[in-house]
């Protein structure tokens, strides 16, 4: 039956561009690569960044997955992340309009077994099992830590007026230190990975309901974003899901 998997990609209501991008990719007929970038730095330097980001690593784990065991998975994220880094920050620096740019981005590969994780800045990746939708990343984010000191709560956090800034980016320096996770994929029903124009907007709770529906993954998909539009569409809109069978 093959692998269940969907994206979709959504510029919004309020953007003129679209700084968002994704890759959802079969490595083999047993291995998806998912990942998602936001980028920012004006129209020009944010959509630079995500997709040069988002291609600069998959072009890395593509060359090195076929040599790498399953216990230097992780390690072969996190070198693909500092080449993407290396990549952008380079980049940032040949041209006046992209000086500053900068992507969040957060990656799941699945290999049947588990689910090896990634993730910079405030894009996000949830778990979805029998029980609800899990947040597996924790926000690099301004507002994050100060939910982490105990400063303001979650439902503080939804309508803080700093709750844009993220702590973490690839790209803006030299280099960057992700988090990682390894989880048995035989915990979850499947993945879906955002970013913060779908959890921003849309409540973690709705998002669980539309996972839990026996619907395809396209309509999944499309359900979100047009769920994030209705809610505003204030900001780009991107969504990657992966569903077990």
């Amino acid at each position: 039956m093959g692998i269940n998997y969907c994206g979709k990609t959504d510029i919004g209501l309020k953007r003129a561009t679209n700084q968002d991008c994704f890759r959802a990719e079969l490595l083999d007929e047993n291995m998806l690569l998912m990942l998602v970038c936001d980028g920012m730095g004006g129209a020009a330097g944010g959509s630079e960044a995500s997709s040069l980001a988002a291609d600069t690593f998959v072009k890395y784990v593509k060359l090195h997955i076929e040599s790498s065991k399953k216990n230097e998975y992780l390690k072969m994220l996190e070198e693909a992340l500092k080449e993407a880094n290396a990549a952008v920050h380079e980049k940032s620096k040949s041209e006046d309009e992209l000086e500053g740019m900068g992507t969040t981005l957060v990656c799941a590969l699945y290999d049947s077994e588990s689910y090896y994780c990634l993730w910079v800045g405030d894009s996000r990746i949830y778990a979805v099992t029998k029980n609800g939708i899990d947040q597996i990343s924790h926000d690099h984010s301004f507002v994050q830590s100060l939910i982490d000191n105990g400063s303001i709560t979650k439902d503080e956090a939804k309508n803080h007026p700093n709750r844009n800034i993220i702590t973490k980016a690839v790209g803006t320096d030299s280099t960057v230190q992700p988090d990682v996770a390894k989880m048995n994929a035989d915990n979850f029903l499947g993945i879906l990975l955002c970013s913060d124009g779908l959890c921003g907007y849309v409540a973690e709770d709705v998002i669980n309901s539309v996972c839990a529906e026996s619907i395809e993954v396209a309509e999944c998909c499309e359900k979100l974003v047009n769920l994030a539009n209705e809610a505003g569409g204030l900001d780009n809109i991107t969504v990657v899901i992966h569903k077990k069978q």
